[in-house]
């Protein structure tokens, strides 16, 4: 019989890595783009309206809607993966609940049968 902890380190660990492949599937792009949007956003208050028709060869505004960018992707990471991994372990901390009960009743019935003889 393995122990709760190493069911729950399990099942967390297979929720991780659940959450990694969700994120290859969805997050990828989707944080490119959130990030992108709000790098865009934030180029346009820093310098003014319509950054890339009036700075169009400046490298700053790049920079700064490249790095929303990365933080999208690394926002969208970080939540997949958390999110992947609290599901494995209350998964497994199911997993164990259910798998105490049942010694727990195999335990009760093979005493009661003791007790018949």
């Amino acid at each position: 019989m393995t122990t709760k902890t190493a069911i729950v380190k399990k099942c967390g660990l297979v929720g991780a890595g659940a959450g990694i492949a969700l994120f290859a599937v969805f997050g990828l792009l989707q944080g490119a783009l959130l990030g992108g949007t709000a790098g865009v956003a934030v180029a346009n208050h820093i310098f003014g309206a319509n950054t890339f028709e009036v700075m169009a060869g400046d490298l700053l505004p790049r920079i700064i809607v490249a790095a929303c960018m990365v933080a999208g992707v690394g926002v969208a990471f970080a939540i997949l993966v958390s999110a992947g991994t609290m599901v494995g372990v209350v998964a497994g901390y199911l997993l164990a609940l259910a798998q105490q009960k049942e010694a727990a009743s195999e335990t009760t019935l093979a005493t009661e049968s003791n007790k018949g003889r």
